[in-house]
């Protein structure tokens, strides 16, 4: 690796960042900005609002509680395991010609004097497919940690008059 690879990596960047910006529909310049509505409407109809309702609603409506906590979770989700993932292979996929070998390396090689060993000749489909795999770790973690933070917060409340049982089962 030479100390060229700097340049080129940062010389390819505008065009990397201009294929990111008109991601999704290269025919028009400036449409990119509706993919950044789509996001901020989505996060305050189906995030931000369901969770608003939750805590509203907690110790007072359960199953309405719950289900506003759900259907944020379920935005949530669809984002960070199908929307993302799809929309990074995609964009890597449509802008190779940018990013292969400059700003993502092509190929993993070794050369010593007349000793050539490719190791890797699909370095950048194998990068590609672990950032989806990274993201997919560290988001599933999240909800995870997410998940326990938020029972232990807001643990289950009994309805007025409802009495904690003894032992816990149907008889």
């Amino acid at each position: 690796m030479t100390l060229s690879w700097f340049g080129d990596f940062f010389s390819a960047l505008p065009d990397a960042l201009r294929a990111l910006y008109e991601f999704g529909d290269p025919e028009s310049l400036g449409r990119g900005w509706w993919g950044f509505l789509i996001v901020a409407l989505w996060g305050v109809f189906l995030v931000a609002g369901p969770i608003a309702l939750a805590k509203r609603w907690y110790g007072q409506r359960e199953w309405l509680s719950a289900t506003m906590g759900v259907i944020a979770a379920t935005a949530v989700s669809w984002w960070l395991f199908g929307i993302i993932p799809s929309a990074w292979i995609y964009y890597v996929d449509s802008n190779k010609e940018i990013l292969q070998g400059v700003v993502i390396p092509a190929s993993l090689t070794i050369t010593i004097g007349t000793f050539h060993w490719d190791l890797m000749s699909n370095l950048y489909d194998v990068i590609r497919d672990s950032v989806v795999m990274l993201e997919t770790t560290v988001a599933t973690a999240a909800m995870i940690i997410a998940g326990i933070r938020i029972q232990e917060r807001y643990p289950r409340t009994l309805a007025s008059g409802e009495v904690k049982p003894d032992a816990g089962g149907y008889k």
